[in-house]
């Protein structure tokens, strides 16, 4: 899946954006003190690292990232309308799930 889709995923599973100068794109998400991982490669090269349990002593969610990680984009939508249908009061109607992030009908993300 491409990097906002994967984004778009990671604040469906309830991951919370923070603010990093430091991340990649300038920003990491983080549940439960586990970090989300977009392309374990692409991480693994620039932290210098070859093993996964470095990974996870560095506080990267490694579970979910095996869960996710063969996801087509198609695949996370379907996923995000699933999640969608577990949480929602009302069909067709925006959910609100937490700082001004709203989970709509289709699985898209809005900030509002």
């Amino acid at each position: 899946m491409d990097y906002l889709t994967s984004v778009q995923l990671a604040l469906h599973l309830g991951y919370k954006e923070v603010q990093d100068s430091q991340a990649f794109k300038g920003r990491y998400l983080i549940k439960d003190g586990k970090k989300w991982i977009h392309d374990i490669e692409a991480l693994m090269q620039h932290l210098g690292i070859s093993q996964y349990s470095d990974l996870e002593n560095l506080g990267y969610d490694l579970r979910n990232y095996h869960s996710y990680k063969d996801f087509s984009n198609e695949m996370a939508r379907q996923e995000m309308q699933s999640l969608y249908q577990d949480i929602t009061h009302s069909e067709e109607e925006a959910t609100y799930l937490s700082d001004g992030m709203w989970l709509h009908p289709d699985g898209t993300l809005e900030q509002r």
